[in-house]
């Protein structure tokens, strides 16, 4: 009796600090998010919200409508390589709250709050700090930005970390019901971003390994397989082409393997990386010892410069007045160091432990890297996202074999360095929460100013600045079919900050005005002259930059003749 007991009094126990851990997580997550939930739309939150419209009176069509993104108008279908799934809660949302900036953002703490809380259990898989796990995962650059936009890639990982929880936990209960609801989660996974297909295989090579045979539960795995095939018929049918594999051959048509590109994307891969879990950084001395860290930045630091040899310079901001620009050379070995301790934790832990977990995590790790680094059209911080909860998991399983032979204080060695990461991260999330605004901001004024004249605005450039810009009466300009008459109006933002420019003829325009708006000084998420690019690496190699940052200009020009 004594025995059965302590065994409810042990599982009280456990409950409780299950449910307290949890309260936590969505304190801290709710806390980083708030502050920004009223951020302007911007980079790709148009598509989903155009979609979400589409959805709401045609829910069984939602990508048959043309939008001009590109320097043309296109059908949605050729534009979107996302599934649609995070669209449909939008319009769901919508529907609900209306398509306010502050009513979205806070539908999609959702999501967040569900990624956070799913960590912390599936980290109670591998180690014993399930909460210093999540908040290492959590408290990263990556998360917390892409927390604050309404794309799907929060939602993606709320269903990701849920699904593999449940998985493993059926797997060792031998629970079919679990097992079926993580594959109903899976699909949701893959139908909210294509890359949610690769936890089928993650999945798939776990049970493989753990069980040391094909066991018919597994086959279960092909539930989302077959919703992921059914998906691609489907919008065969509706579209003339399936977007699954569409999104596919779009990602593989931008692939170069020359081993010089192949290098360079390593190296970015390896940047964006370590910028996007700058936590990793400041666990170093705790995960390594102090020689073994100034070796690896050394390395760290060769490695970069054999990355700018290769490079020649091109397209980064080094030279400053004929001389290195030195902050943003120091920024990039720490990130490279960063990303090259995230590999080697992971390796590490395979050769240590050899079993099906550390395995499993090695492969999550290795498996969104080469994703994001070499078969992605761009390396981007998006794409490294799916890393957080394996991150996370690996840091405190190091901290846990080097730290628990002796006494150490948990607080100490678990929660301190989480403070400078929680200060770069919500500083990175305030400069690009800064930079939308400011775009919003121009969009407003700019279409009050321009837009409500006998002539026509025109604008190039997308992403926010198209959809406020449109909300006040602007048109995108064709490049095939332009359009603009004399006495028109084109606004044309600066290329370093915005896509899709392209040149007009000067000797038909009139120069009227350049417009200039203020971003965050002193950091930014994307600027061509600042070397950050966290929606995109062809804007730069590091996922952010700390650094003087420029006004962003736009030029406004007047027609003088009929194009």
């Amino acid at each position: 009796m004594n025995v059965h007991q302590n065994s409810i009094c042990c599982n009280v126990s456990e409950q409780n600090r299950d449910r307290s851990s949890v309260v936590i997580l969505v304190v801290v997550t709710l806390s980083c998010l708030m502050p920004f939930i009223g951020k302007a739309f911007h980079i790709d939150d148009p598509l989903y919200l155009w979609a979400a419209r589409q959805i709401q009176f045609h829910p069984l069509d939602f990508y048959g409508f043309p939008v001009q993104w590109y320097e043309h108008k296109m059908p949605m279908f050729v534009v979107m390589k996302n599934p649609p799934l995070a669209s449909y809660f939008i319009a769901v949302a919508a529907s609900l709250f209306g398509y306010a900036e502050i009513a979205l953002h806070t539908a999609f703490l959702i999501p967040a709050v569900f990624a956070a809380a799913g960590t912390y259990y599936l980290a109670k898989e591998f180690c014993s700090m399930p909460l210093a796990a999540a908040l290492a995962g959590i408290l990263s650059p990556v998360f917390i930005i892409s927390g604050t936009t309404v794309m799907g890639d929060i939602m993606m990982m709320s269903f990701w970390v849920w699904a593999a929880f449940i998985w493993i936990r059926g797997i060792k209960n031998n629970s079919i019901v679990n097992m079926l609801c993580a594959a109903l989660l899976t699909a949701l996974c893959s139908l909210t971003k294509y890359f949610g297909m690769s936890l089928i295989l993650l999945l798939f090579i776990y049970s493989l390994v753990r069980e040391r045979k094909l066991t018919k539960s597994v086959l279960l795995l092909l539930l989302p397989v077959f919703i992921l095939a059914a998906y691609q018929w489907a919008t065969s049918v509706l579209y003339g082409r399936g977007l699954l594999l569409d999104a596919s051959s779009y990602a593989l048509s931008y692939q170069n393997s020359e081993p010089g590109q192949l290098f360079e994307k390593g190296v970015t891969g390896l940047l964006f990386t370590g910028g996007c879990f700058i936590p990793v950084l400041f666990y170093a001395l705790y995960l390594l010892s102090k020689r073994a860290v100034v070796a690896g930045a050394g390395i760290a630091a060769m490695g970069f410069f054999l990355y700018l040899f290769a490079q020649g310079h091109s397209g980064l901001p080094l030279a400053k007045d004929n001389e290195l620009n030195w902050l943003f050379v120091l920024q990039c070995v720490f990130f490279l160091l960063a990303g090259a301790g995230i590999l080697l934790l992971a390796a590490s832990d395979l050769y240590r432990h050899k079993n099906a977990d550390s395995l499993f995590l090695f492969l999550w790790i290795a498996g969104v890297f080469l994703f994001a680094g070499f078969l992605n059209w761009t390396v981007n911080a998006r794409s490294v996202l799916p890393m957080f909860p394996a991150i996370g998991i690996l840091i405190v399983r190091r901290i846990e074999e080097t730290r628990m032979q002796t006494t150490f204080s948990a607080t100490k060695y678990i929660l301190l360095p989480l403070i400078p990461a929680l200060l770069v991260a919500l500083s990175a999330a305030w400069a690009d929460y800064m930079w939308s605004d400011t775009v919003r901001k121009a969009a407003v004024e700019l279409g009050h100013r321009y837009a409500n004249n006998p002539t026509t605005a025109w604008f190039e450039g997308h992403w926010g600045f198209q959809y406020y810009l449109e909300l006040y009466g602007g048109r995108a300009l064709d490049e095939d079919e332009c359009g603009v008459s004399r006495g028109d109006i084109v606004i044309i933002p600066s290329n370093d900050t915005n896509t899709n420019i392209f040149r007009v003829p000067e000797k038909m325009f009139s120069l009227v005005e350049v417009y200039k708006t203020t971003p965050a000084r002193w950091v930014s998420t994307l600027n061509a002259s600042t070397g950050a690019g966290f929606y995109s690496s062809d804007f730069g190699p590091l996922p952010f930059v700390f650094g003087p940052v420029p006004d962003t200009e736009y030029i406004i020009v007047r027609a003088i003749s009929n194009l």
